[in-house]
């Protein structure tokens, strides 16, 4: 039996990669994954580790619908969703639509290259239909740094965090 879902499609990844660097423009690669993650999976903001009353989405991430199934092991699908994520990036970046040498350097630069306007009119109504949930990814997550305690690899637990550089 084959059961479609959109954590590993490589065109679905593209397009939820495409909606994180249009609104982010210069971003850690690492950080881009999981915020692409949360894009599909927003019932999992709630096991997120933020500080209190930082935000009403975490109390109400019960209540944001998916019409896949959510994850059973959180982790192990972000993991998973890796090799979609690859190939979606290099795709991205074969229609300079990222800059390829910042991509070696991990970080996901938007080029000028402009977006066909039907392509970023669905990105726009994609983030319009789950309005509260994107600001918050882009808005509260976005703004945590991503390594060492009480980063964003810890505070999601999606991603090693303890073997971080420290600065």
């Amino acid at each position: 039996m084959l059961i479609y879902h959109p954590a590993f499609d490589a065109y679905h990844s593209i397009f939820r990669i495409l909606v994180v660097i249009d609104r982010m423009r210069d971003i850690e690669l690492d950080k881009a994954r999981i915020l692409e993650f949360y894009l599909l999976f927003p019932a999992a903001l709630g096991k997120v580790r933020i500080p209190s009353g930082s935000s009403n989405v975490k109390k109400n991430a019960k209540t944001f619908t998916n019409p896949y199934h959510d994850p059973i092991n959180l982790r192990s699908t972000f993991r998973e969703m890796r090799a979609m994520q690859d190939a979606a990036i290099k795709c991205l970046a074969a229609a300079e639509l990222i800059d390829k040498d910042r991509l070696e350097h991990g970080f996901l630069t938007r080029t000028k290259k402009n977006i066909p306007d039907n392509l970023k009119g669905f990105l726009d109504r994609f983030v319009q239909e789950r309005l509260v949930v994107a600001e918050y990814i882009f808005g509260d997550l976005a703004n945590f740094s991503l390594y060492g305690m009480n980063g964003l690899k810890d505070r999601t637990n999606l991603m090693e965090f303890r073997y971080d550089y420290a600065v």
